[in-house]
């Protein structure tokens, strides 16, 4: 059983459902228990509260399950199959309000990095989380991105899960932004939209913050290893 959240997404359409599923694993990787629910028993649009549940069962852990829908009648499907399971499991499953791709993506990319079920759903539904603050003494460090995308998707993914190998608290913007961001959230260095040719800055502090700074720059440096 894996100790990762798991991620189920809950759609009128199989395809979306299928779709949202395969780009959640091409970014986030195979370490993240997902299943997907999409049509109704005769092929067409709907939902099935039977195969939501089934799914629900097949990546069950104790770490959680975080559940995307598209439309309400999803969301009360989904809360009918949750009510099916026994209620200790019900505690652990978390519905989020959130779009339902980029919703599955972050939470997917939070779960794969080790996030538990209240920083998953956090993640997927872009709650604002205080980080704390480092002073403009503290020495920053620029480096160019070189990537013919930019920060994207899975550089982001990479970037932000090498911040979380280290202790040290790490801030990154653009030369041009003023207001600085963690890190290791996926959503705020997704949210920089750092194109090829932009300069980000970089500023840590704790005990192994040196390393931190040094390391990230030579991810960006190496075009993340793309």
């Amino acid at each position: 059983m894996s100790n990762n959240v798991g991620v189920m997404i809950v759609s009128h359409s199989l395809a979306v459902a299928s779709g949202t599923a395969e780009m959640v694993r091409q970014i986030g990787g195979d370490n993240i228990p997902i299943s997907f629910a999409g049509g109704n028993a005769d092929g067409g649009l709907g939902t099935d509260v039977e195969v939501i549940l089934k799914g629900l069962q097949e990546i069950w852990t104790e770490a959680g399950i975080v559940v995307l829908y598209d439309l309400g009648s999803a969301e009360m499907s989904s809360e009918a199959a949750i009510e099916m399971l026994p209620e200790y499991q019900q505690k652990k499953i978390k519905i989020c309000e959130a779009p339902i791709v980029e919703g599955a993506i972050l939470a997917g990319v939070e779960s794969c990095g080790g996030g538990h079920l209240e920083q998953v759903t956090s993640v997927a539904e872009k709650k604002q989380v205080g980080i704390d603050k480092i002073s403009d003494s503290i020495e920053s460090h620029r480096v160019t991105i070189a990537h013919p995308i930019g920060l994207h998707a899975r550089p982001a993914v990479k970037f932000t899960q090498l911040a979380k190998s280290f202790e040290a608290n790490v801030q990154v913007k653009l030369e041009e932004q003023t207001v600085w961001v963690d890190a290791k959230s996926i959503v705020r260095v997704m949210g920089l939209k750092a194109r090829h040719g932009k300069v980000l800055n970089l500023r840590a502090t704790g005990c192994d913050a040196a390393e931190a700074v040094k390391k990230l720059i030579v991810l960006v440096d190496t075009n993340f290893g793309e």
